[in-house]
């Protein structure tokens, strides 16, 4: 099937959704490396889905009790156990799980590489 250029312009309006949410996820993954500092948790209670409970240590070496939310790997941690966590700077009852930023910056480059695949076949389609 048969193509006019004028149909590629339309296309456009992807690249711009591919650049949005890459930047969006490598916001995030900013903003986690940023404003928390990697510790080590023990899973602790509430291993329900999208929330979990851990027994953490601070670099002052005070022992507390903080919680991951919205973390959709909360059903597979077993109590007790030792997981890599990321805990909030200003609020450290607040963490994130450690395989979360490497989510993020693995969704930031895929999104990366859809823009740039998507640019080279339109710039291909138009060189047609």
């Amino acid at each position: 099937m048969m193509r006019i250029k004028g149909d590629a312009i339309m296309h456009g309006e992807y690249i711009i959704i591919y650049i949005m949410l890459d930047m969006i996820f490598l916001a995030r993954y900013l903003y986690i490396k940023t404003q928390f500092y990697k510790t080590e948790g023990i899973a602790y209670g509430n291993s329900n889905h999208y929330f979990s409970e851990f027994l953490i240590r601070d670099d002052k070496g005070y022992n507390y009790v903080g919680w991951v939310s919205m973390n959709i790997f909360s059903p597979l941690h077993t109590r007790g156990e030792v997981y890599t966590i990321y805990v909030s700077k200003i609020n450290s009852k607040n963490a994130v799980m450690g395989n979360e930023p490497t989510i993020y910056l693995v969704l930031s480059i895929v999104f990366f590489v859809f823009v740039i695949f998507y640019m080279i076949v339109l710039a291909l389609y138009w060189l047609m």
